[in-house]
């Protein structure tokens, strides 16, 4: 019996991989631009109530 998997069984799951990386880069990247912008909004807050 023969329990090695075939390539296209490696292919499939670094292909798998591979889209889950990404799919998690685009939704850091997502995440930090709107901390970045919550952020900058929260520090603008106080300067506008003294103004």
């Amino acid at each position: 019996m023969n329990n090695s998997s075939s390539p296209l069984e490696h292919l499939a799951a670094f292909a798998i991989t591979f889209a889950c990386g990404m799919v998690t880069a685009v939704a850091m990247g997502a995440y930090g631009r709107f901390i970045s912008r919550k952020a900058r909004a929260d520090l603008q807050k106080p300067a506008e109530r003294e103004a």
